[in-house]
């Protein structure tokens, strides 16, 4: 079984999210210009816990909960 990391979940998962980024932001807790520049993949190396908190707001949507 091939292992995916976190990272690249994360981003699949926001790729494929049709939330808009302000929205994303406010129901997360995290900032726009943030999550703007992770899905332009800006930031080389843009933190575990952030990237753990996206990960677990975008898998608890409905449309990702058998992700």
């Amino acid at each position: 079984m091939e292992k995916v990391a976190l990272l690249e979940k994360t981003l699949a998962l926001l790729e494929n999210c049709e939330l808009p980024l302000t929205e994303i932001s406010n129901m997360s807790g995290l900032g726009y210009e943030w999550l703007k520049k992770l899905k332009a993949e800006k930031i080389p190396d843009p933190g575990v816990n952030r990237i753990q908190t996206l990960h677990d707001f975008l898998i608890s949507l409905p449309a990702n909960s058998a992700a």
